[in-house]
């Protein structure tokens, strides 16, 4: 019965035991409170949590000034050591998420146009910043340190975004398709396949109006997650694209894409940088989302 006594987990939380720590430390509520920033009913109560998980009281007022028991001094001279070398663990690990290389995650097409760069590669090497190019998204929330590229990142709590490039759209097609086109015709439309990553579905509105296309189109959305995938399945002919410029400035300069009209329309979403908050304080990430301001504005 004692070895499973001592196996078992007491439920201790570490507010408890750094409240008690403080307490005894100082003999008081109140400073205990002021050193670690909570007020002095905070403190109380993680420490009466602390002795009602344990069932004996460690503290206790004597002439005025709070004193231990015998049992909370036992406690604090049993606990004192661990919880230093918590700390100290805690204290190693900041260190070496400090220096451990940071993520940065970005769509294929945004590293494409700005990334790929050998100025730019060079200085990811010279500070620890490694590239992964893909789509998916990485948890910001995660062990790795994580920026990310993202288009249409919304607010979200602990997280710092800064918006690097507004997106404008172009009426894009295989030239075979594009020859044939007829604009202004609602008929036309409500037969082409619109190749429609999920951020540009709404532009399509837009842009039958810029055209003055006045009679109802019936639209037939082939829908991606991907925007390098629709780039890619408009360049094979498989239907018309609202192009993000200036990504497929590429496919306009090889013939691989050509524009059915010269209008272009302001995205309603655009690409930004995003972090944690304490990734986006730290000096390394300051000067990566610098950098990459600087890689996107020229």
């Amino acid at each position: 019965m004692a070895a499973e006594g001592f196996a078992k987990d007491p439920g201790l939380s570490w507010s408890q035991l750094r409240a008690f720590d403080a307490s005894a430390r100082l003999s008081s509520f109140n400073a205990a409170a002021a050193s670690l920033n909570l007020t002095p009913a905070a403190v109380r109560y993680q420490v009466g949590l602390l002795e009602a998980r344990l069932g004996v009281r460690l503290c206790e007022r004597r002439g005025g000034r709070l004193a231990l028991t015998a049992a909370g001094a036992s406690f604090r001279g049993r606990i004192a050591r661990p919880m230093q070398e918590i700390a100290r663990a805690c204290v190693d690990a900041i260190r070496s998420a400090s220096v451990s290389p940071l993520l940065l995650t970005a769509p294929p097409l945004f590293a494409r146009q700005y990334l790929f760069g050998d100025r730019f590669l060079k200085w990811c090497d010279a500070n620890a910043v490694r590239l992964e190019v893909t789509d998916a998204k990485r948890d910001l929330f995660g062990p790795d340190q994580v920026v990310a590229i993202r288009l249409g990142a919304e607010p979200a709590p602990d997280i710092a975004s800064k918006p690097v490039l507004a997106v404008k759209l172009a009426l894009a097609a295989a030239p075979v398709i594009a020859a044939a086109a007829r604009v202004s015709d609602a008929g036309w439309w409500s037969k082409q396949n619109l190749l429609t990553p999920s951020v540009s579905e709404a532009g399509w509105q837009r842009a039958w109006r810029a055209l003055a296309v006045t009679e109802k189109v019936t639209p037939r959305h082939r829908r991606f997650s991907s925007y390098a995938a629709a780039l890619e399945a408009a360049c094979n002919g498989h239907g018309i694209l609202l192009a993000a410029l200036p990504f497929a400035e590429k496919e306009f300069g090889t013939g691989r894409l050509s524009r059915l009209s010269r209008i272009q329309i302001a995205s309603p979403v655009g690409y930004s940088v995003v972090m944690r908050t304490d990734v986006a304080a730290s000096r390394r990430g300051r000067a990566l989302q610098q950098r990459l301001i600087s890689e996107v504005r020229g």
